[in-house]
């Protein structure tokens, strides 16, 4: 039965004259009738591929007034796969009448369903109502607690996760109920959420007893969670007795080294990283290359960053926006602004931060007239500029005794009138006094004086 969501929704049943529930008409038709060696045919029957999920959950509900009417108990894991779907749509009208027949059915606090009806409450943001279900449970086993301490964590309320987690282990010598890797995780992710170290090396302790240490999803929590606290030492020894380094285990050992400021040691990370990548093709190319670039970046080491530059061109890759971001940024630090410009070019969607970085790079190199090419091309576009890339623009008409180019942005600063600001004015009357213009230089040095009295 629990089938019929899997991927194929049941084909709508043909109309009938007569009264599903009428006390004149117990029994279905005969040819409606079910089975005891083959179920009706439209339980598993073919339906378009293309319904959409809340078309597939209706009929599912259809079939469940069908097994009524025929006096059919649903199966609580048909139940559960409902809640589940239900949850995974975070459609809260379907939920309620799949929990309406699991009442009727006197299923509600079977563990399946009860917990497929905690996951839909707490999917639909109904933490009281979830809370209740879970208070009112008279059995809950692992996934139960899992699924509740998950609901708190997700909703940004990690300390209510981790009361709840330590009361399930308060429990546990009671009910005999334990966490597994997926309740360390989250809880793991709740003390990392609110800094609390102490907390998560007694959990580290409990999962080494429990024998999960070698989890890949523990790993990367236990990773993750030190590196927050600060710990980065404890996370780099959970990553190096990981047997096996996952992409996930990389990406987040070399992010705990960044948000620590420690670039160098995550280079390190990345080289080793990109030298497996090289025997096996794995996890350097599922990695995330702006995660490996960052550190690069904050050394500006320039040969690390065009290897791992070169390591996406060879291996085919589509980097996206966050990865080429990082290049033009690395190649703009490092003073290759040819190929900062390259890269920058190809690239669909800019932001103004890197704009911005473009028009510093050519004018700290002296390449002004590329920087009034660019700040021309911005123009062009219509893109909304701020007071820095204006004055970056002024400082490269300075470079070039620019006056027409510097008049032209000078109208154009009046014009939108929230630009004319104090960096853009000195940048203004430096270029009027290089250019032999003394009155109209000290005209913008008094209107400067006065904007600023």
């Amino acid at each position: 039965m629990a089938a019929v969501l899997a991927s194929n929704p049941p084909q709508p049943l043909s109309k009938t004259s007569f009264p599903l529930s009428s006390p004149s008409s117990p029994r279905l038709p005969s040819h409606l009738r079910r089975s005891q060696r083959r179920p009706h045919p439209a339980l598993h029957s073919t339906p378009p591929a293309d319904w959409p999920l809340e078309q597939r959950l209706e009929e599912s509900l259809a079939v469940l007034d069908l097994m009524d009417a025929q006096s059919i108990t649903p199966d609580p894991a048909l139940l559960s796969a409902l809640l589940n779907a239900c949850a995974d749509a975070r459609n809260l009208r379907l939920g309620r009448l799949v929990h309406d027949r699991a009442a009727r059915a006197g299923l509600q606090t079977h563990p399946a369903v009860a917990n497929g009806l905690l996951r839909l409450y707490s999917r639909c943001g109904l933490l009281g109502a979830a809370r209740r279900l879970f208070d009112e449970m008279p059995e809950r086993n692992v996934a139960t607690w899992t699924t509740a301490i998950a609901m708190y964590l997700h909703a940004g309320f990690p300390h209510d996760a981790i009361q709840l987690y330590c009361s399930m282990t308060a429990a546990a010598a009671n009910t005999g109920v334990r966490p597994n890797a997926f309740t360390y995780t989250i809880a793991l992710n709740s003390c990392a959420s609110i800094g609390d170290v102490e907390l998560g090396i007694k959990i580290h302790e409990e999962i080494k007893k429990g024998g999960c240490e070698m989890d890949e999803f523990v790993i990367v929590a236990l990773i993750d969670m030190y590196a927050k606290c600060g710990r980065v030492d404890r996370a780099r020894e959970v990553f190096d007795k990981a047997q096996i380094k996952t992409v996930e285990a990389c990406t987040a050992m070399i992010e705990g080294y960044n948000r620590n400021g420690k670039a160098k040691e995550a280079m390190d990370v990345i080289r080793r990283t990109l030298q497996n990548g090289r025997r096996d093709g794995g996890v350097a190319s599922r990695l995330g290359f702006a995660t490996m670039i960052r550190p690069c970046v904050a050394e500006m080491a320039l040969r690390q960053g065009q290897e791992i530059h070169a390591h996406i061109i060879k291996m085919g890759h589509q980097p996206g926006w966050k990865t080429l971001g990082a290049l033009v940024e690395l190649y703009e630090r490092c003073d290759k602004m040819n190929i900062a410009y390259r890269v920058f070019d190809n690239m669909g969607a800019k932001d103004l931060c890197l704009w911005s970085r473009m028009m510093v790079g050519f004018v700290r190199n002296g390449l002004c007239e590329e920087a009034l090419k660019l700040y021309l091309r911005m123009a062009c576009l219509d893109i909304r500029m701020d007071t820095f890339v204006v004055f970056q623009a002024i400082k490269a008409c300075v470079g070039v005794l620019g006056l027409e180019e510097g008049k032209q942005m000078h109208g154009r600063v009046i014009k939108l009138g929230h630009l004319l600001e104090g960096s853009v004015i000195g940048g203004l009357a430096e270029l009027y006094s290089e250019c032999g213009e003394k009155e109209e230089a000290y005209k913008l040095l008094n209107q400067n004086n006065i904007l600023h009295r």
